[in-house]
């Protein structure tokens, strides 16, 4: 079996290292990203001006409490929609 493979690696070999690596860090994962809008409640984008970030989700590109992973291809489609809206500086982190 270890010709079907193009490491060498069984099955039992290649069971426990994908389960040993995390989603995140495997070669197989999908790019995921985070969406933010920063908004400045003064209208001035000066060093010591006061930000707030807003956090969109996957859903319909709704605001969301905590920070979401969004696929790459997504986060940048919603992030276009966004930047047309003019509501501040719209970051793909």
């Amino acid at each position: 079996m270890p010709g079907r493979y193009s490491w060498g690696l069984t099955r039992v070999s290649l069971a426990s290292s994908v389960m040993a690596t995390s989603f995140l860090c495997s070669p197989a994962a999908v790019e995921i990203r985070q969406l933010v809008v920063h908004t400045y409640p003064g209208g001035i984008k000066a060093a010591g001006a006061e930000r707030i970030a807003v956090f969109y989700g996957r859903r319909r590109g709704k605001p969301v409490k905590k920070p979401r992973f969004l696929p790459a291809e997504l986060a940048h489609k919603l992030a276009r929609k966004l930047q047309s809206k003019r509501l501040g500086t719209v970051s793909v982190l």
